[in-house]
């Protein structure tokens, strides 16, 4: 059976945190929207089978808003910013990946202040951090005409 939507994360852009906030696989390929009827879709990621829920799903065929990723980014140093997208247990971040687990509380600081100076540099409203890896080109309309 071939899918039509495959997607791959874009190398440039790869960044830990950008992991936590969208996905950590490097290949998506979706198998079924919506199969439980909340709008998590099943997808086969880097070769095992997974489900992605509705909002990272968004995030990855439509990219996220640059405001919103700014805020994530400064939900993870700065405990008076609030945000759906940073959980925290006794005042500090919990992240999903191990990888963020074991690393010091300063290292992730430091590598959140980082990133977002890197995205606050850049022009586009919207942030991809997958792109749609099959044959035929997807065109996906996001926010003043941007496609990603």
């Amino acid at each position: 059976m071939k899918t039509a939507n495959t997607f791959t994360k874009d190398v440039k852009l790869q960044n830990v945190l950008f992991d936590e906030y969208f996905a950590e696989h490097q290949t998506i390929t979706v198998v079924a929207f919506n199969y439980d009827g909340a709008g998590t879709a099943l997808c086969r990621c880097n070769g095992a089978l997974t489900e992605i829920k509705k909002s990272n799903l968004r995030r990855i065929i439509f990219g996220a808003e640059k405001s919103a990723i700014e805020a994530y980014l400064l939900g993870i140093f700065d405990p008076d910013t609030e945000t759906d997208d940073v959980q925290r247990q006794h005042g500090e971040p919990i992240f999903r990946l191990a990888e963020l687990n074991a690393m010091k509380k300063y290292d992730v600081a430091n590598l959140a202040k980082k990133t977002l100076k890197t995205v606050q540099a850049q022009s586009a409203t919207h942030l991809c951090y997958y792109t749609h890896s099959d044959k035929a080109p997807v065109k996906n309309e996001v926010q003043q005409g941007q496609q990603c």
